[in-house]
């Protein structure tokens, strides 16, 4: 199943509005295009029967109970399928696939992305290893979702696009109970981790990544989620990411050095809750390590970056 966090177009996604008008949509067919049914609609003109989940946290808390109610919710409603129940893609505020919270994102996680980063920063060679997965941490506040207006900080020159697969946590894990990771994972999503380049290789000699990957709108996600029993085999999941139209990134997840349930065991370890965010890294292709010169492959105002995974759908972002 995929789902949609969102607000209905008349309610702007703003912090105090959100929460009282967020739906939980189900991506599915009516009159012949890809639409989102509203579960709030639906629960309720079918009345109180089976208690089901309208928002995506309560999805997520609700286990398998819930995912069991909502499956009940569309089949009953495919028979009677009232146009009033659905909302266009097109036409909707979008808002990020979980409320937004630090993230931990992965770094150097694909195989041919870690051999093009030591080609083009040799002196950092030595420091690489992959005994554990690395990370650092995307702030809840750069999160923004599908559609977004990322805004290029003027101190930033060399910004650059990632493409990376964020996994959504379903279930509280922690150190005792790592072995159930994959039980742990709900679903997957989309998730572009934009960067300042600048920024990032200053840092990077002080052993640190913080401010080249935090600033504002620097984190879209979206702008569905994927729930893990359509994926029996996660590692063949295909990301890339385009430019203008332009195809600058393409992989498979059979490329990863951790794979999803690696880190989320690795990261239970700090004890991890439903609806925490961990992202995979990104694969080769990064503008950074262009060659012989970046500079042109670098994101500016006016570019459109559309970041996919196949089977889960396409983010796009406007830079301006």
């Amino acid at each position: 199943m995929r789902i949609a966090r969102y607000a209905s177009a008349s309610h702007a996604p703003t912090a105090a509005s959100a929460a009282g008008h967020e739906r939980l949509g189900i991506v599915t067919q009516h009159g012949g295009r890809e639409m989102l049914q509203d579960a709030g609609k639906v629960s309720a003109a079918r009345g109180a029967s089976t208690p089901v989940p309208t928002t995506v946290m309560d999805l997520i808390r609700g286990g398998d109970g819930a995912m069991d109610a909502l499956r009940g919710l569309l089949a009953w409603s495919q028979a009677r399928a009232d146009a009033a129940w659905f909302d266009d893609p097109e036409h909707i505020e979008w808002l990020t696939p979980v409320p937004p919270k630090s993230m931990i994102a992965a770094g150097r996680n694909f195989g041919r992305h870690k051999l093009e980063s030591q080609k083009g920063n040799p002196a950092s060679s030595s420091a690489m290893h992959s005994d554990f997965p690395t990370g650092f941490i995307k702030l809840g506040r750069c999160l923004v979702p599908h559609k977004a207006k990322v805004k290029r900080p003027k101190e930033v020159m060399n910004f650059d696009h990632e493409v990376e697969i964020a996994v959504i946590i379903g279930r509280d894990i922690d150190a005792d109970s790592s072995d159930q990771a994959k039980q742990a994972i709900f679903g997957y999503t989309v998730f572009n981790d934009l960067s300042a380049r600048e920024w990032q290789l200053k840092e990077m000699h002080n052993n640190l990544v913080m401010m080249g990957k935090n600033f504002p709108g620097f984190g879209p996600l979206g702008p569905y989620i994927l729930t893990a029993d359509e994926v029996p085999d996660p590692k063949g999941l295909v990301l890339w990411c385009k430019v203008n139209g332009e195809m600058r990134q393409h992989s498979d997840c059979r490329d990863l050095i951790f794979d999803f349930e690696d880190m989320v065991g690795f990261w239970a370890k700090v004890g991890l809750v439903a609806g925490d965010i961990i992202s995979t890294g990104t694969p080769e292709g990064v503008a950074l390590h262009r060659k012989p010169d970046p500079t042109p492959f670098y994101l500016k105002p006016g570019d459109v970056v559309e970041a996919g995974v196949d089977g889960i759908g396409t983010l796009t972002t406007y830079i301006v």
